[in-house]
């Protein structure tokens, strides 16, 4: 037993200052302008993150991380850390390199995004993303070159960073409803509803006249879901190749869809133009059939890339995500979880939702994190997650391209 407990201290060690190592190497990157892309790997139909000369990797990360300055600064960073990002920026990445996390995800804030590897999300191209109430909540005609110069402008401010070597990859949208039935029942229309209820002498109405047109001249019928696939061609025609012309170097993930808010039409038309694709889960159970089924049929590595599973504490009762019993109850939900996901050859990696406690007034829930307001980590949460994160890089490192 005693030597099992060295060889397991010892393998996190190396896993632990393999990771920073890594960021060090990052840094150097930028303090002497190099630049060397974060690529997919493959190898035997299994597949890695990669930075380009290093080795493959499964990505940890968590999201939402400016959130203790955004949209209001948190008591906590104006007292700890003086209001400024620099100082916070070195505490966080200390924590998430402890905790066996590799990345730090989507909502990294600027002083961060120096020193670890990040994802870089885009403003909402369109405003139909699932989280936004239905005062802010539409569709766009996709078809009106007014709209496309607007859309195109968001992809340029998008990859502005794109010469920042810690640059992973590029997200598109947040959660954006596509499916049908979804968007007409919680927002009472949909993309195709929106198009068809313009203007006569609107781009998008010109275009689905066209659209009946040709399934009268051809005797078949004029369905939604088939004109929803030329939205989508539309639409990823235009942002796929926008995001290639300004960034031919960094990986596309795409939209961060929510699980079954993905038709096939709308997937077929994306696929030429991302790398990976991006789904958002919910409840604790990792889903065996959904991923192989969506893998089978996209044929393209996947990233779960917001997720997690909650607990109710002394000062909050309501916690966004499915909230458990316990803090040991999330941390079994989350092992289940990445070692199921990381024993599926094409799923590259794992992003959970939230550094820091934000209460969130208008739900009257907290969105939880994996620290406390007050800087204390939740505890044995934390302690339990690094060690599912060290088992996950564990066993990444020894199977995944061994067959």
């Amino acid at each position: 037993m005693k030597n099992s407990s060295n060889v397991y201290n010892l393998a996190i060690w190396l896993i632990t200052s393999s990771l920073i190592l890594s960021c060090a190497s990052q840094e150097k990157e930028i303090s002497s302008g190099e630049k060397k892309s974060y690529i997919l790997y493959s190898k035997n139909n299994s597949y890695g993150l990669m930075k380009e000369g290093k080795n493959p990797f499964f990505s940890l990360g968590i999201n939402h991380i400016q959130a203790i300055s955004y949209p209001t600064p948190l008591e906590i960073f104006d007292e700890k850390y003086d209001s400024k990002w620099s100082l916070a920026a070195l505490d966080i990445k200390k924590n998430l390199l402890k905790w066996g996390f590799n990345t730090a995800g989507y909502g990294t804030p600027n002083e961060l995004r120096k020193i670890m590897p990040y994802m870089m999300p885009c403003q909402p191209l369109v405003q139909n993303s699932a989280y936004l109430g239905k005062e802010q909540f539409s569709y766009a005609d996709i078809f009106d070159p007014v709209i496309k110069k607007e859309i195109v402008k968001k992809i340029e401010n998008m990859t502005r960073e794109k010469d920042n070597p810690n640059l992973v990859g590029y997200y598109w949208t947040d959660t954006p409803m596509w499916d049908l039935d979804k968007s007409r029942k919680k927002f009472g229309m949909n993309w195709v509803d929106f198009i068809k209820n313009l203007p006569e002498d609107s781009y998008g109405k010109r275009r689905y006249r066209e659209f009946k047109r040709d399934c009268t001249l051809n005797q078949y019928p004029a369905k939604d879901e088939d004109f929803l696939g030329i939205i989508a061609k539309e639409y990823y025609g235009l942002i796929g190749p926008a995001t290639r012309k300004n960034d031919p170097n960094t990986l596309i993930f795409g939209e961060r869809y929510l699980m079954d808010n993905h038709p096939k039409q709308v997937l077929r038309a994306a696929l030429p133009f991302i790398d990976v694709l991006s789904i958002q889960p919910n409840g604790s159970c990792f889903i065996n059939d959904y991923y192989d089924d969506l893998y089978a049929f996209t044929g393209k590595p996947i990233i779960i890339c917001d997720h997690q599973c909650s607990f109710p504490t002394h000062s909050y009762e309501h916690t966004m995500w499915e909230q458990l019993e316990s803090q040991e109850h999330v941390c079994d939900a989350y092992d289940e979880h990445l070692l199921e996901a990381v024993t599926k050859s094409y799923i590259i990696g794992y992003h959970r939702c939230q550094y820091m406690d934000r209460y969130d007034e208008d739900l009257n829930m907290l969105k939880q994190g994996m620290v406390q307001q007050d800087g204390i980590p939740y505890e044995p949460h934390a302690t339990l997650i690094m060690n599912v994160n060290k088992k996950v890089q564990q066993i990444f490192n020894s199977d995944r391209f061994v067959r």
